[in-house]
């Protein structure tokens, strides 16, 4: 029993086990005055989990869900909020280093293109934000 106290007490002391995990939010403005925001946990300074969202007149994309309809804007048929999961998973599984942008803030990266093809430099630039206020 003795082992077993000691054990368990040198693990809390140590830290053994415990993964660094923390949580931040970031923003962005673009000169539209939409605001761009990311609410962002990191583990081991790996994202490991990410909301993305953004303004729009006085309330959220987000908010709006399906009422934000841009099915026939999208060359791929998906509305804002169908193409933000789609980017919030991409970015949960692969992170943001890689993710190429054009002129327009849109992905250049093929895998992403296949189930997002809006402007994303904003919630990238929101990450960023949320990442340097850990620092």
């Amino acid at each position: 029993m003795k082992k077993l106290m000691l054990i368990c007490l040198l693990m809390v002391l140590c830290g053994c086990g415990k993964e660094d995990k923390m949580e931040s939010e970031g923003t962005y403005k673009n000169a539209k005055g939409e605001t761009s925001m990311a609410k962002v946990t990191f583990s081991d300074n790996k994202i490991t989990k990410v909301e993305l969202d953004e303004t729009t007149g006085d309330t959220t994309k987000k908010k709006l869900g399906d009422k934000y309809d841009m099915r026939d804007a999208s060359p791929i048929g998906k509305n804002w909020d169908e193409q933000i999961a789609y980017l919030e998973s991409y970015i949960k599984r692969n992170g943001i280093e890689n993710i190429k942008l054009d002129a327009s803030g849109k992905a250049v990266n093929e895998d992403i293109l296949s189930g997002c093809t809006i402007a994303i430099d904003g919630y990238i630039k929101a990450i960023e934000d949320a990442k340097n206020k850990l620092k």
